[in-house]
C-alpha cells in the first residue's frame, strides 16, 4: 500500500510536468486516503477495562464486552484466508476474514507470533498482545474462569 502511494505520487508529478496538467497530481489521492484510513483503524494495543476488552486504535477503540466472550485460548489456527473487509499490510492484519476451516472471523493483529483467540457471541476474534500468556491469565481472571 505504501509503495503504491509513493509510486502513484511520483507518476502524478511526472505526468503533471510532462503534460502541464496539474490534475495528474491527484493520482495518488485514493491510495493516500486508504493508507490514512488503515492507519487510523490499525490496532495499537489491548486494555482490560471495567466495561470489557478494549482494542486500542487511533480512531475509536473497539470494545468487546466480557459477557460476550465465551472462551479464550492460544490454540494454533490458520491465519490465511480471504480478506472480506480489512487490511493485511503495513499496519498489521485487522478486519473481517474468511477461510474454509474457521469460516468468518475477525483479526486485530499487530503481529502473527503471539495470537490469542477469543470465542465470542459474534465469532472468533484473534488478538496479538505482547505478553500473551499473561494476557490470557488476566482475561480469564476477569471472566471468572
Amino acid at each position: 500500500m505504501l509503495i503504491g502511494v509513493v509510486v502513484m505520487s511520483v507518476l502524478g508529478v511526472v505526468f503533471a510536468v510532462q503534460s502541464g496538467d496539474p490534475r495528474w497530481l491527484v493520482l495518488s489521492l485514493p491510495f493516500t486516503l486508504m493508507l490514512l484510513v488503515a492507519g487510523r483503524y490499525a490496532p495499537s494495543g489491548y486494555r482490560l477495562a471495567d466495561d470489557g476488552l478494549h482494542v486500542e486504535r487511533r480512531a475509536r477503540a473497539r470494545v468487546i464486552a466480557y459477557r460476550r466472550i465465551r472462551r479464550v485460548d492460544r490454540d494454533a489456527r490458520r491465519l490465511n484466508g480471504l480478506t472480506v473487509m480489512g487490511s493485511n499490510g503495513v499496519f498489521g492484519r485487522f478486519g473481517k476474514f474468511w477461510n474454509p476451516s474457521l469460516g468468518f472471523y475477525s483479526l486485530e493483529l499487530t503481529n502473527r507470533d503471539h495470537v490469542v483467540w477469543l470465542t465470542t457471541d459474534a465469532g472468533l476474534v484473534g488478538l496479538s498482545p505482547d505478553r500473551p500468556d499473561e494476557f490470557v491469565a488476566r482475561l480469564a481472571e476477569r471472566l471468572g474462569r
